[in-house]
């Protein structure tokens, strides 16, 4: 599973937190939730190893890992459904596997179902090993149903065990500007900017929050780098 994208963070709150969130489609705000497939997958391997479970699943019904691994399959190629019933199989079987209440956490989250990630990615957290990911995952779907504090809480959670980790600072940058809290906003979205320069979407998070402190001209001068650096990056 990897992190989310900086411009992620922006899109999730701005988008998501404003309820611009359509409950019909897939969220296409999320880099680590996006649609699963992309040029990189191997769509033929993966319903290759699909079969292989099956079979698997068909030898040994009560086995919880064949469920689960073809769940997380049918995740990674974008049958959702598919996916969901095989993760509830292994979870009945088996509720003791961090991986599977993870895996059906971004199941959900491409079903737009946030408080059921939200739960599910609190529940690999306490089975544990708790890591950056889970809580950066879950920092999201808060946000995504509009609970800031534990959006926060969350985040500060991913960002103790990765302190340098842009994307988490994005987050809660965008979520204390949410909150109001301002100044703050702008200590996390500054060290983000100095960690990772050539994102445009910081930039365009943070003259957010220069404009709710009436910084109106270094507003513009961060909309103008939001608008510099994306055309040099084309």
């Amino acid at each position: 599973m990897k992190a989310l994208a900086l411009a992620t963070a922006v899109s999730v709150v701005l988008a998501c937190a404003v309820g611009a969130q359509d409950s019909g489609k897939t969220n296409g705000a999320r880099r680590g939730m996006e649609a699963a497939v992309t040029p990189s997958v191997d769509v033929a391997a993966i319903q290759k190893k699909i079969e292989n479970f099956s079979e698997g699943v068909k030898n040994e019904p009560k086995n919880d890992k064949w469920y689960g691994a073809r769940g997380q399959s049918y995740w990674r190629i974008g049958k959702y459904d598919l996916a969901l019933k095989d993760m509830n199989q292994a979870i009945a079987l088996n509720s003791t596997k961090s991986a599977y209440f993870a895996v059906r956490g971004d199941v959900f989250s491409k079903l737009n179902r946030n408080r059921e990630a939200y739960d599910d990615y609190g529940k690999a957290i306490a089975i544990g090993p708790p890591t950056h990911y889970l809580f950066l995952q879950r920092g999201y779907t808060a946000v995504c149903f509009k609970d800031y504090k534990a959006a926060e809480e969350s985040a500060k959670s991913a960002l103790a065990l990765s302190p340098n980790d842009a994307d988490t600072l994005a987050l809660i940058g965008g979520i204390d500007g949410k909150l109001g809290k301002l100044q703050e906003s702008l200590k996390y979205l500054d060290k983000a900017i100095s960690i990772h320069s050539t994102d445009p979407s910081l930039y365009t998070l943070r003259a957010e929050t220069h404009r709710g402190l009436g910084h109106i001209e270094l507003a513009k001068k961060d909309l103008e780098a939001a608008k510099r650096v994306s055309e040099s990056s084309r």
